[in-house]
């Protein structure tokens, strides 16, 4: 008999599955003050057998380190193992790939400077967050903010496993070794990122090792691609990382795909109908507002948006402009 209850950590959601005597943790939580005694509390004071972590964002895989401290194996889809072992953007050569894909975008000088001070924001934030033994002022989405010491995952998953009959999916897309879990006969999807209630994650700058330097990971197409596979899973209800569980799992799978189809459709046609143009040229001819104010959330989702229309044929780059196919 399978049983589960939905643990509420801040801005995020746990879940405690129950099945074949087996206690299995979705999500290690999230590491802000006061939320490991509160998900202990919530457990009963009984530990989980098992953690698995839906990806390696800091909301997710927080508390890994405690977890493993207390001798409980956090199991992380192998891709992901670089976000958990060390903080993000540590390496000169990570932080410089980022800006080179805002200089190939044809950013403009003054967002570039923007760009510099946002990766050189983002670079402290991490390491504060994986080093300081005190929490950082909050942001509104937790208690407080969130740490986020390193750890290595006690099983890396490569492809999809199993305990105790919950199923472990790669679904790689929002993370490069992100995870879902299903219980098929209940008609359970635990979703961490893929599948949110009201809405859709945007895609991200995102970057893995490759012949020894650094290769940018083409999030959207493979986060469409894992939402195709699951719309054939025949779920019911999703258990989302982020807000209640609901009912209409494959109703929100195929909302989720309909709003990334039109998206799309419109990046093509206004390369049909308006040209050739750069990632940055895209941002001001379809969202000028958003360029001025979100530039990098603005272009990284043109960006996955012009990879899945590569992946599929409808589009090319050459020399920094983008073009129908």
């Amino acid at each position: 008999m399978s049983d589960v209850r939905a643990i509420a950590l801040g801005d995020n959601t746990a879940y405690l599955v129950q099945r074949g005597g087996t206690r299995l943790l979705v999500d290690t939580g999230p590491d802000y003050a006061g939320a490991w005694e509160a998900l202990r509390d919530a457990l009963g004071g009984e530990p989980p057998d098992v953690v698995v972590a839906t990806h390696g964002h800091h909301d997710h895989a927080g508390l890994g380190a405690r977890w493993r401290a207390e001798g409980v194996p956090v199991w992380l889809g192998a891709a992901d193992a670089p976000l958990t072992e060390r903080p993000p953007l540590q390496s000169a050569a990570e932080a410089a790939a980022h800006l080179a894909w805002a200089e190939g975008a044809g950013a403009p000088p003054a967002t570039l400077a923007h760009v510099r001070e946002r990766i050189a924001a983002r670079r402290e934030a991490a390491r504060l967050a994986a080093e300081s033994p005190d929490h950082p002022d909050g942001d509104g989405r937790w208690p407080t903010g969130l740490r986020y010491p390193p750890f290595r995952a006690s099983a890396l998953i490569d492809g999809d496993a199993a305990i105790a009959g919950v199923e472990l999916l790669a679904a790689p897309g929002h993370t490069p070794g992100n995870l879902v879990l299903a219980v098929r006969e209940e008609g359970w999807l635990f979703s961490g990122d893929q599948l949110l209630p009201h809405v859709d994650p945007l895609p991200a700058i995102q970057f893995t090792a490759a012949g020894g330097g650094l290769a940018r990971f083409p999030t959207l197409p493979r986060f469409a691609a894992s939402l195709e596979r699951l719309a054939d899973g025949g779920f019911t209800r999703c258990f989302p990382g982020h807000g209640q569980p609901f009912d209409g799992a494959a109703e929100a799978i195929a909302g989720a795909l309909g709003r990334i189809e039109r998206r799309c459709a419109r990046v093509r046609e206004s390369l049909r109908g308006a040209g050739p143009a750069t990632v940055h040229g895209l941002c001001e001819r379809l969202y000028p507002r958003a360029a001025s104010r979100r530039w990098w959330q603005t272009a990284s989702s043109l960006q996955g948006q012009l990879d899945l229309l590569e992946w599929r044929g409808e589009a090319a780059e050459r020399a920094g402009l983008w073009e129908a196919r």
